[in-house]
């Protein structure tokens, strides 16, 4: 989710972690006025490395970065508002971004592409292209220990809406106080049997959480709950 001129707040701290070397940081995005949707971090942790998906730049989560080898992810074509003042402050070792990243973002044209280059960190975090959605390209990623899904736009789970047009704004998107994936998927899906094949790669999974950038997590029987939130909009 995103705007031209978005505003984030880099007062707030951690999330609630699923797993002790996932742990998630929170900050806050005004898509609009009078709607303001929560922005969450992952960052998984293994003795060498870090790796941080779509960075908020919080202070809570550069300390948590502090001193360590950080993989600096970007999940999205529209999930980089923070991401150079993270490069900035991080000094990433390595930076990754979905096809097309690049080409938006010229100033990070070294960055590496899923699905194009190999990805070294399997073994911490698992990742699938969400194809047939070139607006997006978005990148979806699994965390194997605790059996979590990280999504950047695929769902939302808001049930704390802040601003005076937020409820209208989140009904108008079918989000509201509910799991569901927002109904712009069924603009953004340009290849349906693309996209489809890539939900199926996602739901072999065996997903049990999932943890959004826009919203709470969902814990437990996620696989169902996510399949069942894409069904609803006819996209499975």
């Amino acid at each position: 989710m995103n705007s031209d001129n978005p505003r984030i707040s880099e007062e707030l701290g951690s999330a609630p972690a699923l797993s002790s070397n996932l742990r998630f940081f929170k900050s806050e995005l005004r898509i609009l006025p009078g709607v303001v949707i929560p922005l969450h971090s992952m960052l998984v942790e293994t003795p060498t490395k870090v790796i941080l998906v779509s960075p908020v730049g919080t202070k809570a989560e550069l300390l948590a970065c502090e001193g360590k080898q950080v993989i600096l992810v970007e999940p999205s074509l529209l999930h980089h508002k923070r991401l150079a003042k993270a490069v900035q402050r991080l000094e990433p070792q390595e930076l990754w971004g979905p096809e097309g990243f690049s080409d938006k973002l010229p100033e990070f044209k070294d960055a590496r592409v899923f699905g194009r280059d190999p990805w070294p960190h399997d073994d911490a975090l698992s990742f699938a292209l969400i194809d047939g959605v070139p607006k997006r390209n978005e990148v979806v990623f699994f965390h194997h220990p605790s059996r979590t899904l990280y999504t950047a736009d695929l769902a939302f789970a808001i049930m704390e809406p802040k601003g005076a047009l937020a409820p209208f704004a989140l009904r108008m998107l079918g989000v509201y106080k509910q799991f569901a994936v927002p109904k712009m998927w069924n603009r953004w899906v340009k290849d349906v049997p693309a996209f489809q094949k890539s939900i199926d790669r996602v739901l072999s999974w065996p997903i049990e959480n999932i943890a959004m950038a826009h919203g709470d997590h969902v814990r437990g029987n996620a696989r169902e709950k996510l399949f069942a939130a894409l069904r609803a909009r006819e996209l499975v």
